[in-house]
């Protein structure tokens, strides 16, 4: 009751800010004009400002020169309908805007506009609606939800930005949602997304599944896309999907959900290629004077990516062709980066370095969103204010500082050309429409995508049934590139795709129409089969897209001729994991015949992406649960072993070893259970005979007198000193078969020698708690003190493996058998965060010095702000207590929670606050979730990818797993952070100074 009451104090605290609309602080316009820094040969103009705008966040302009500007005033927590569209136009004929009109209003949080029809589209979650304004007196009349069930969930994760594809699809950017800890109200998990008026028309799951979606409204078509974006999304010339989220600048979406879901078992763990070859949460290069510092605020390190746009319009320079904008509003700039492609997917590469393409010396400058204006310009739309992170990332101090809204008065709109470009001009000259088809047609051919897009939406809403022939004669007769794309995709709009254009665009020289027009073949395989033999023909295309997009393509084509075309397009481009995924997409039920003829060309090149291959082929016939091709598989990979095969051998082995212990094991597995038994043998290669018993253990020991000798020559392996560390390793793992042995005396003769490598102590410590967990704890208990780090390490991963165990460990620390502070910080937070109720308790408990008083905690540390830091201390204390949920810069650690390399420029009072009240602030996409599988299985961790099958978590320690979704039983959200309050029971206050010296410092 008393949480609820302050946060209901807090928001009307939040409220009453809202209401003071005067700002003090900030510039001008004309001010503003003068802070900005971009490369020479540009030049940046004011488009429109306060007070005809304010809070902006997306524009569109329609046919007709007319500007829509949404403004999101309640962000970051006002949702009670403070938001609008303003119609912007030009009443004095020079050009520029000089008039609003409040077009739409009572918005939630508005976050993108698209022209339709005679209307405009808005997404103001949990709906898309449709405004139009029949009287013609700038105000919409008509408001109308299209397709609702997308969830309010915090701000910054809202569907947003509705573009018209090239494909005539209207796509929304998505993400999923977030548990909020501090803003209550964004508690919304969405409902089923669907169309408001056609229940009888297709529904996507709840909220989408938190993916990117797109849809045609005039056939209420929806369906959801395999990947996600935060703020943003944007297409290249050729339609290809890049997505943005606010530490990773650019992504692509690489393969389609249409293909993945073609073979529901294929594993895969995220449908994103990460492209930015200058890393993810990269370093950007501000100018801001007296930048402003919130919680996550980092000058130093893209920390707010939102806003990609792909630069298509024809305006700058020919080097300008094939490059992506994103807006940093915490560092008030925008990032460059050039996109080249790199197989399947492509590199984004710096424009600029150590500068950014926009830069401003204004803390208030927030960039949000683009937009390629008639002109080719660039539009730049900035939010301006002084504070634009969300109330979960802030501090209290900032929040109740009556701050958070400074700026909702405010808002620009600037323009980016050329240096010798004319002044903007089009506002009342744009006519486009009231052009005729023959002329929406010829602005196919324009270089600027915003005449391409326009006109071709124009074309399909009109209907006009002249447009097919026009089309057809521009197909004739054209030589631009993206308008024969343009042109292929409004003759598939209007069902007049013909098979002789289609043909004549499949051998086009452009790699880019080649791939079009192999997207849209697909479309026909049916009604015009006689297309399977063009596009098998070409499998040898010199693009490599375009193989890879024939592969996806033709698994849905199922006769000899496609197998042995998927064969040769997976032969060729092995090394590329999309085109594996699609090979693999591609053959459902015949993976085992795709990976037995993969051996022969693949044996004598063993790579670490090849054997992932064959690991994953082995995974998918694993999950598939064909008994056959489990048995076949299982007789190739554990028969006939050579040092020239292991390596792929025991790739299928671990594959297929993973799938079965997610998936269950099928029939009767006598003659197997002996092959692998015999694998136990010192001829064996030690990758086959290792992978050989991990699934011997899956699928059950054999009760004959073969296993019976297995057991004796294992134990005398397992007591010879002289044995090779690896063999007797192996043999310890086949021991931990035989649960009605005796093995005590061994393996406490291993683990207590000082002569035994420590990894092999620490597979005697496994099975030991494999064998008797009660006597392996009470053993470790006692010689927990003669035990070095790597074997400390493995009892507390057997203390980990129950609740028994982990009682067993808290028991012995509170009777100080087991000193706390000998147990690493990442071992307390996987205690802290325990799935189990009681050791979860208990453990905070034991590990929090003052739980209940984190104000004490961080007053007594105030000290460390003042002594002098040492970094290289601080690195030591970092992989001591941070490294195994953070990395620092992608080293160091594992990456399970936030790369603490993101966090340079912030307050360092502010950051130790969060390391000693982590529950303070959670961030983006780090929620502890808790899944329990059908079969009652729980596993915790961060989700770090979903896709249609599946979701894959990280665990704390680096650890990664990969759950089927038809597994899932439940899934919930811990309301608590990962990283549980108690740090400082594990670090001093000079080693806090020595920590914040290295976080602040590091390079």
């Amino acid at each position: 009751m008393f949480k609820h009451i302050l946060i209901s104090c807090w928001l009307l605290c939040l409220f009453a800010c809202h209401q003071n609309k005067s700002t003090k602080g900030g510039l001008s316009p004309s001010q503003a004009l003068q802070t900005f820094r971009l490369p020479e040969g540009f030049k940046i103009e004011l488009v429109a400002s306060e007070p005809m705008i304010t809070s902006p966040v997306a524009m569109e302009v329609d046919e007709y020169g007319n500007i829509y500007v949404a403004e999101m005033h309640g962000y970051p927590s006002d949702t009670a309908g403070s938001g609008k569209i303003q119609l912007l136009s030009d009443t004095n004929g020079d050009g520029l805007p000089d008039k609003n009109t409040v077009f739409a209003d009572k918005l939630r949080l508005p976050t993108g506009i698209m022209k339709w029809k005679k209307g405009i589209l808005v997404m103001d979650v949990p709906d898309l609606i449709y405004f139009e304004d029949t009287d013609h007196d700038g105000r919409a009349d008509i408001r109308k939800t299209m397709i609702t069930g997308l969830a309010l969930t915090n701000p910054q994760h809202l569907a947003n930005t509705p573009i018209f594809g090239l494909d005539n699809w209207i796509y929304l950017a998505h993400t999923g949602t977030i548990t909020p800890k501090i803003s209550m109200m964004f508690n919304d998990r969405g409902s089923l997304v669907r169309y408001t008026d056609n229940p009888s028309a297709r529904q996507l799951p709840r909220n989408a599944d938190g993916r990117n979606l797109r849809l045609k409204p005039d056939s209420f078509q929806m369906e959801m896309l395999s990947g996600e974006t935060q703020y943003g999304q944007t297409f290249d010339d050729w339609g290809h999907h890049f997505c943005v989220n606010n530490s990773n600048h650019i992504y692509h979406e690489a393969i389609a959900a249409r293909y993945l879901q073609r073979n529901a078992n294929l594993p895969v763990e995220d449908a994103s290629e990460y492209i930015s070859d200058h890393s993810e949460a990269c370093e950007v290069y501000p100018v801001t004077i007296n930048p402003q510092t919130q919680l996550l605020t980092d000058l130093g390190v893209i920390t707010s990516a939102c806003g990609l746009t792909w630069y298509n319009g024809g305006l700058f320079p020919d080097s300008f062709k094939n490059v992506s904008f994103v807006a940093e509003p915490v560092s008030n700039t925008v990032h460059a980066d050039r996109v080249t492609d790199k197989g399947a997917s492509f590199n984004a590469a710096r424009v600029y370095e150590k500068k950014e393409f926009l830069a401003s010396t204004d803390a208030w400058f927030r960039p949000v969103q683009f937009y390629i204006g008639p002109d080719g310009a660039l539009y730049v739309i900035d939010y301006y204010r002084q504070i634009i992170e969300h109330p979960e990332w802030l501090s209290d101090s900032v929040i109740k500082s009556g701050a958070l809204y400074n700026g909702e008065d405010r808002g620009r709109i600037y323009r980016i050309t050329p240096a010798n470009a004319p002044k903007m001009n089009w506002c009342t000259q744009l006519k486009l429409g009231d052009a005729s088809a023959e002329e929406l047609v010829r602005n196919l051919t324009s270089n600027n995508i915003w005449w391409r897009r326009n006109a071709q939406r124009l074309l399909m809403d009109r209907k006009d049934p002249q447009t097919p022939a026009l089309v057809q004669h521009l197909l004739d007769t054209t030589r631009s590139a993206t308008a024969t794309v343009h042109a292929l995709w409004l003759m598939e709009g209007f069902n007049a795709t013909n098979i002789t254009e289609l043909r004549k665009a499949l051998r086009h020289p452009v790699a880019g129409v080649r791939e079009n027009a192999i997207q849209i073949a697909e479309l026909h395989l049916k009604d015009l089969p006689q297309l399977q033999e063009d596009l098998l023909a070409m499998q040898n295309d010199t693009a490599a897209k375009v193989r890879y997009q024939l592969l996806c393509t033709i698994g849905d084509i199922d006769n000899v001729t496609s197998e042995t075309a998927r064969q040769n397009l997976l032969m060729r481009d092995i090394d590329d994991k999309w085109v594996q995924i699609a090979a693999l997409a591609s053959s459902k039920g015949k993976e085992y015949e795709l990976m037995e003829k993969s051996i022969s060309s693949l044996e004598s090149k063993p790579s670490a992406g090849i054997a992932l291959f064959f690991s994953n082929c082995a995974a998918v016939i694993g999950l598939s649960q064909r008994e056959t091709d489990i048995k076949r598989l299982i007789k190739l990979s554990a028969g006939k072993n050579r040092s020239s095969s292991d390596w792929w051998q025991s790739a299928c082995l671990k594959g297929l070893t993973a799938a079965l212990s997610s998936k269950g094991i099928p029939g009767n597995w006598e003659p197997e259970k002996m092959l692998l038994v015999s694998k136990f043998s010192s001829s064996t290669p030690p990758l086959v005979r290792s992978a050989s018993i991990k699934l011997l253990s899956l699928l059950g020991i054999p009760q004959n007198r073969v296993w019976s000798q297995a057991l004796a020559n294992a134990r005398s392996v397992a007591e010879d000193n002289a044995a090779g560390s690896s063999y007797r390793e192996d043999a310890l793992q086949l021991l931990a078969l035989d649960k009605k042995g005796n093995y005590t005396t061994l393996l406490e003769q291993i683990i207590g020698s000082p002569a035994s490598p420590e990894t092999l102590q620490e597979t005697a410590i496994q099975t030991y708690n494999a064998l008797s967990p009660k006597a392996a704890c009470a053993y470790m208990v006692r010689h927990w003190s003669s035990f070095g780090y790597d074997t400390k390490e493995s009892a507390m991963d057997a203390f980990l493996s129950s609740a028994d165990n982990s009682n067993i460990l808290l028991n012995a620390i509170k009777n100080d058998s087991i000193p706390a502070s000998s147990i690493s910080w990442s071992d307390k937070v996987s205690l802290m965060n325990d799935g189990d109720v009681d050791i979860l308790n208990r453990s905070r408990k034991l590990f929090s010095m003052e739980t209940g008083n984190r104000d004490a905690v961080i007053k007594k540390y105030q000290e460390a702000l003042t002594l002098k830091g040492d970094m290289a201390k601080g690195l030591v204390v970092f992989k001591t207590v941070c490294a195994t949920c953070h990395n620092l810069e992608g080293k160091y650690g594992h990456a399970f929670g936030p790369d603490l390399g993101s966090i340079r420029n912030r307050d360092a009072a502010s950051i130790m606050t969060d390391i000693l009240n982590p529950n303070r602030s959670i961030a983006v996409k780090f929620d502890m979730w808790t899944i329990t599988k059908k079969n009652d299985e729980k596993t915790n961790g961060i989700i770090a990818s979903q896709t249609p099958a599946s979701i894959t978590l990280n665990h704390i320690g680096g650890s990664q797993s990969t759950i089927d979704r038809s597994a899932i039983k439940t899934m919930e959200t811990s309301p608590a952070s990962a990283m549980p309050v108690g740090l400082e029971s594990s670090i001093s206050p000079q080693q806090m100074a020595d920590l914040l010296a290295l976080l602040k410092n590091n390079r």
